[in-house]
């Protein structure tokens, strides 16, 4: 719509418009439709777990994917890393999943998760019983110490102090899933717990949406958190504390959120710029929300899932390797590439940089580290299928490709639909509160009062009304009119169907 038009002028084109039929137009670009998740390329175990959970539980299969792929990836990422001419992958793997309410998001993560809450659940319960142990040693310690003290002259003191030794350490703290954090809680948890944790949450608004990642902490968080997926390091720099470094961290990642909070973030420019969102695989699986007709089974008895936990069992509580010296610093031992798995990688990454030319342009930061993401799929793909393997073969790189690839596209599929001009999200909102209150009629200073919290000025306002009235969904009534018992000067009719 021309902007030098009037109001008046405005509604009497749009009038026209209605009058001989125009239909509104969509307010923005519709989203493409999804890939099917390719969940054959998980293999065995893992692709057989997902497709039990799908069928049982009706989850979308990309959800279940990957619901399933992140839980494998916290079971084995303290064991491996990737190792390609002199260079590290660590098996961290992070994962994005967007869906509605309703698409049984906790569902998939309940029983994908299963095996891990339970190794949890009984460290938890050792952990109890070693700190209490740990009180009694270290009040022993203690009076020991007192005791030292008071020896005659400083020689006996020092000698005394040094055959009674160090006090003892308390036992690491046993939490494996942590659901949201901020950055300096989960280096506080690396410090005295696990090595390698698991950040999964079936509805993160609270963390990508919330103190983590708001306006005053999401660069330092974004780059914290990348710094993790690179490299497993972290470094802490308090007044009170002093300064540490910290190495040897693994951080497994799976975070479902709502469209509503998905489209902001995703369109994040610093959550972008920063490489924390690139570095996540994502899937906005189409909705099974209509479809899904009760069917029987008890996943609980499932074989295909009671193999899947076995594994994850297995790797969880198997001891991973530690430097030497050190309580909870991973030292990974190194998967390699087989000669041909090596050619096929190299192969999917030169495509991929060539790609980031064309196909992948709008997503180049995700396409620069797809081919990383490949080589960490493939690894954790390997050590569910052959715990104790020390080469990644060739199928399950060209199987890793295929997950990968899908991230990718659905990240340009995604990505650039998710960024929306914030006008638009208003408007979206002003029609969308139009509909569940069935005003047909609307003016100004009720949509100030009454509207949704966004449209609270005539700023505000006036740009979503023009956004609506370009769409045709609504049109300036000349000469106003009168409403809850006053006459209105400013007042549209607003169209609250769905367009055709």
């Amino acid at each position: 719509m021309n902007a030098v038009l009037s109001l008046e002028e405005r509604g009497a084109v749009l009038a026209t418009k209605a009058a001989e039929g125009f239909a509104p137009e969509p307010l923005r670009r519709p989203l493409p439709p999804a890939e099917p998740y390719p969940l054959e390329a998980l293999g065995e175990v893992l692709g057989r777990a997902a497709r039990a959970i799908h069928d049982v539980v009706q989850a979308p299969a990309g959800l279940c994917g990957q619901s399933v792929l992140s839980a494998a990836s916290l079971a084995a990422q303290a064991h491996a890393d990737v190792l390609i001419d002199g260079r590290r992958e660590p098996l961290s793997l992070w994962h994005v999943t967007v869906g509605d309410s309703g698409e049984r998001k906790s569902g998939a993560d309940k029983w994908a998760l299963q095996a891990h809450r339970e190794v949890e659940r009984a460290e938890a319960d050792a952990y109890r019983q070693a700190l209490a142990k740990h009180e009694v040693a270290l009040a022993s310690h203690k009076a020991a110490a007192r005791a030292a003290e008071r020896g005659k002259d400083a020689d006996t003191i020092r000698a005394s102090l040094e055959r009674l030794g160090a006090p003892p350490e308390p036992p690491l703290a046993p939490w494996l899933l942590v659901p949201e954090a901020t950055l300096e809680g989960l280096h506080k948890l690396y410090q005295g717990g696990r090595g390698s944790l698991g950040l999964f949450n079936d509805d993160a608004g609270d963390f990508l949406d919330g103190h983590a990642m708001n306006r005053d902490n999401r660069t330092k968080s974004a780059a914290g958190f990348s710094k993790l997926w690179d490299s497993g390091e972290f470094a802490r720099i308090r007044a009170g504390d002093g300064a540490a470094k910290f190495y040897g961290r693994r951080l497994a990642m799976h975070v479902m959120v709502q469209p509503v909070i998905a489209e902001r973030v995703l369109s994040d420019d610093v959550l972008t710029g920063q490489g924390f969102l690139p570095r996540c695989l994502v899937a906005w699986p189409a909705s099974a929300v209509g479809s899904r007709m009760y069917r029987d089974g008890d996943l609980g008895r499932n074989p295909a899932l009671a193999h899947y936990w076995s594994r994850m069992r297995d790797l969880l509580t198997d001891p991973p390797p530690l430097r030497d010296g050190s309580r909870n610093e991973l030292e990974p031992r190194a998967l390699t590439l087989a000669p041909d798995a090596k050619a096929l990688w190299v192969d999917v990454h030169n495509a991929i940089e060539a790609d980031m030319a064309g196909d992948f342009a709008s997503v180049r930061a995700w396409a620069s580290k797809a081919a990383s993401q490949v080589a960490r799929i493939a690894g954790v793909l390997t050590l569910v299928e052959e715990p104790d393997a020390g080469v990644i073969r060739r199928d399950t790189v060209e199987r890793a490709a295929r997950l990968a690839m899908y991230h990718l596209r659905e990240a340009a599929r995604v990505v650039g639909t998710a960024s929306v001009p914030q006008r638009v999200r208003h408007a979206e909102a002003l029609l969308g509160w139009c509909r569940d209150t069935d005003r047909t009629l609307l003016y100004s200073r009720d949509a100030q009062r009454n509207g949704p919290n966004a449209i609270r000025t005539d700023e505000v306002f006036t740009a979503a009304m023009e956004a609506l009235e370009a769409a045709g969904w609504a049109e300036f009534v000349d000469g106003g009119a009168e409403l809850d018992g006053r006459q209105r000067a400013r007042v549209w009719r607003v169209r609250i169907g769905e367009p055709d």
